[in-house]
Formats: structure tokens, sequence, C-alpha cells
């Protein structure tokens, strides 16, 4: 029923990831976290560890979200890189995420200016 999205602030895109989330992976809420640029703190920062970050750990024990979707954006100001960069760096945070969080299925997506969704990583639970 639930589902967790880390995304972009970046008004652009949260509706288009909320909606290709409900229409292709079937969960009726998705609970959005978002940040500018959130992937770059993923990997570089110690996330999850700090207050802020627990919102995904609220997600995922009290409305049993059972998988992450980490996305990330063309033209984003918060992790102003090129694409290719930030499609690693989707890549990556999926990683770590799902190697912190074994039992959450995790999907890094990342969104085009022209509103394309590609899938970058799917990990299933363990």
């Amino acid at each position: 029923m639930f589902c967790t999205l880390i995304c972009c602030m970046d008004g652009r895109f949260i509706h288009l990831l909320n909606e290709y989330i409900r229409n292709n992976y079937n969960y009726k809420y998705v609970d959005t976290i978002t940040d500018a640029g959130p992937v770059n703190k993923i990997i570089h920062e110690d996330y999850l560890k700090s207050v802020e970050d627990k919102v995904v750990l609220i997600s995922v024990n009290k409305h049993k979200s059972d998988h992450i979707f980490i996305a990330g954006h063309s033209d984003c100001a918060g992790c102003p890189i090129d694409d290719k960069t930030q499609k690693n760096y989707i890549i990556q945070a999926s990683e770590k995420i799902h190697f912190n969080l074994p039992h959450e299925a995790v999907t890094g997506l990342f969104v085009y200016e022209d509103g394309k969704i590609e899938i970058l990583a799917d990990f299933k639970k363990s």
C-alpha cells in the first residue's frame, strides 16, 4: 500500500514521479521525501543517521513501506552535474540504501527534462 520516494524538491518532477510509481508499481500512497539534490547527500554523507533523514525510517517502520524509490533529474540545481554523473549517483545511492535497508526493494529513477523516466537500478528485497 505504501512506498517511499526520495527525490529532489524540484516541482517540475515530483508529480511525474508520484504518478509513474502509482501507475507502474501499484502503490496507493507514495511517502515523498524531498530535498535539493538528495542523491548527492545519500552517497557523500552518513544518510539515515541524522534526524531529518530518519523520516525515511518513519515511512518504512510506521507506514510499512516496502519499496524505496530514489530519483534524480536533468538540470538539478541541488546537484548541478551532468546527466551521466547524476545517473551514476542515483545508482550509487540506490546501492547504499539497499545495503542499509536490505529488507526493502530499492529502485533508482532518472527523469529527463521532457518527463521521460528511466529505471537505472532495481534491487529486490533480501
